[in-house]
């Protein structure tokens, strides 16, 4: 076999969405911060991001964690997707801690004391709780989380009129109460939310005066929380209730005086295996905006280490993804 790429990861779930923690491979990258190195890759080595994460070796649902170095925290990581890159994901950062400590590499002293991660939206904190010396659960402290805008009305082309609110949390949302929808909010109408939720964000963000979001979070209230599901794309929805997701509900829910300091949110995805969130505590955005330091529990599980191999002459070395 003549190779002309060879990458090591290891792959996990986070309550069912993907991530692929590449642990070797990936070219030095330049830059100081984190979000330079992502931007050098993204200029500079694209065709890396199709080829990991794109079909034959992975598919449309796929994301990456990258670590890399950082002067500001204990480790730099960012976030590659199939179709996108995002300034800060949830479920991979819960599933790279997961896969450093299935091979028995999270940093001294983790146990106590957790470790800082630098991303490109800013630095976060992770801790973990174990039983009998085992990971069982991932705590993320994210990034000041907080509403940009209330009640956003639009017109949307077959749905009819849809209300939202839209919310930061390392990435923008739409968080629409999945009740506007005249669909059942089950797994077997994946695709037809995504279609939805697409619809969603072309009326908003085409000619719209409210802030521009990345994904729509559809949430439909169930006991202690409400069940998730984020839309991506067309053909492309986030298997987990979502770590950024939950961080900007908790925001909302917290502006609209429905959720305090210290409460228990129980945040769902569309299969019903949940994440735990809270708001740690109260701060200010940049510009003084009323925020949040959110905080979600969840946990990831090991599903494969994995030596990924570019031949010389493979025909498809940037991988394909169908629409």
């Amino acid at each position: 076999m003549r190779t002309s790429r060879l990458f090591t990861a290891i792959d996990s779930h986070t309550a069912g969405h993907p991530t692929r923690t590449v642990t070797a491979g990936i070219p030095p990258l330049r830059g100081r911060s984190v979000r330079e190195q992502r931007d050098d890759f993204r200029d500079t080595h694209d065709g890396l991001r199709t080829l990991l994460l794109h079909e034959p070796r992975g598919h449309a649902a796929m994301a990456a964690a990258i670590p890399v170095s950082s002067r500001e925290a204990d480790q730099g990581l960012f976030f590659i997707f199939s179709h996108v890159y995002a300034d800060m994901c949830g479920h991979a950062t819960i599933g790279y801690i997961a896969s450093l400590a299935a091979i028995g590499a999270l940093p001294p002293g983790f146990e106590q004391n957790g470790m800082s991660i630098e991303t490109p939206a800013g630095v976060v904190h992770v801790t973990g709780t174990f039983e009998s010396g085992r990971l069982s659960s991932v705590l993320l402290r994210n990034v000041p989380s907080f509403v940009l805008a209330f009640d956003v009305v639009s017109e949307v082309e077959g749905l009819g009129t849809v209300t939202c609110d839209i919310a930061y949390s390392g990435i923008t949302y739409a968080l629409v109460d999945a009740d506007q929808i005249d669909l059942p909010f089950d797994i077997a109408h994946a695709s037809r939310w995504c279609h939805a939720g697409v619809a969603i964000k072309e009326a908003l963000n085409s000619g719209s005066t409210a802030p521009q979001f990345d994904s729509v979070l559809f949430y439909h209230s169930v006991e202690g929380g409400a069940r998730h599901l984020v839309i991506l794309a067309g053909n492309k929805f986030d298997r987990s209730p979502c770590g950024t997701g939950t961080s900007a509900r908790l925001a909302q829910l917290n502006a609209r005086g429905q959720l305090a300091v210290g409460a228990s949110y129980r945040a769902e995805n569309i299969l019903g295996v949940p994440f735990e969130g809270r708001i740690a505590s109260l701060t200010k955005a940049g510009d003084g905006m009323p925020a949040v330091i959110p905080e979600v529990r969840g946990m990831a599980h090991v599903t494969a280490f994995s030596t990924l191999v570019l031949e010389i002459d493979d025909p498809l070395p940037a991988g394909f993804l169908p629409n």
